[in-house]
């Protein structure tokens, strides 16, 4: 079926479509919501006979590749220049809704984050369960120092999501930027304890850490690095968690006492 039956509006939707535009950028460009816009993608489907804007965009550019190879015909252009231009523009269109698709996929994931505090708290600390489980059970530290990190650093990530919670809903905070910070960060005391076994560990004596069921041993023999972690117990993992918690309840708490303060003196 033709794009000849679109109606003026539809035909306008169309066009931005295949600049690459997502439905919120169009319904700006137009000055109408995103609900209408998403009226209009259903009846222009519906007449195209598609099911998706890839299918819209390749039925689209194939009734334009048609129009062309017309004009081909009848001596306008050569065939060959013309078809390789069709399919460079088919490809380009390809990749760019596969980037926008994308791209609306991150940004609906971030608003139904946004919208969901306590689910996405809930991740916060899953993530943080993962990453220090995968570091005290893992990986392992050998240096008593990298616990000390490793603690310091979990009670500042507690402080700082107990603070920043209602913020980080309230404000254009970037929630995956956070959700990486919560990740990465506890590896921190994992770079500073590899650094230290592989620059000098070499020239000092074996070291050996043991807490709550968890033995960590790394020593140099001539040229080669030893390591040993047992694990016997997640009773320190557990009382990591409980400690994340506890930081985060006395910065959630902190900060909402300090504000009813500010609203005290005002």
């Amino acid at each position: 079926m033709s794009n000849n039956q679109l109606s003026v509006r539809e035909k306008q939707v169309v066009d931005l479509l295949l600049l690459g535009k997502s439905n919120k950028q169009i319904a700006l460009a137009l000055g109408v919501s995103e609900r209408t816009i998403e009226f209009h993608l259903k009846n222009i489907y519906i007449k195209m006979q598609v099911g998706s804007r890839v299918e819209l965009i390749l039925k689209l550019v194939e009734s334009t590749v048609d129009s062309e190879k017309e004009k081909i015909d009848n001596g306008n252009q050569p065939a060959r220049p013309r078809a390789a231009q069709s399919l460079r523009n088919t490809i380009s269109l390809i990749k760019q809704e596969f980037a926008m698709t994308i791209k609306i996929s991150f940004e609906d994931l971030h608003d139904f984050l946004k919208s969901r505090p306590l689910f996405f708290s809930l991740l916060l600390f899953l993530a943080i369960s993962f990453t220090t489980r995968t570091i005290l059970f893992n990986i392992g530290l050998f240096f008593w120092f990298s616990y000390v990190l490793l603690g310091i650093t979990l009670s500042i990530l507690g402080i700082y999501i107990g603070r920043s919670w209602k913020k980080m809903f309230a404000k254009e905070t970037n929630l995956f930027f956070v959700m990486a910070v919560v990740i990465l960060s506890p590896f921190i005391a994992t770079g500073i304890d590899q650094l230290y076994i592989n620059l000098i560990l070499p020239y000092t004596q074996p070291i050996s850490t043991t807490i709550a069921g968890i033995s960590a041993q790394a020593m140099w023999v001539d040229s080669y690095r030893s390591t040993h972690l047992s694990v016997t117990s997640d009773l320190f993992w557990y009382v990591v968690l409980a400690y994340v918690i506890a930081f985060f309840v006395i910065g959630y708490f902190y900060n909402n006492r300090f504000k009813r303060n500010d609203l005290a003196i005002a």
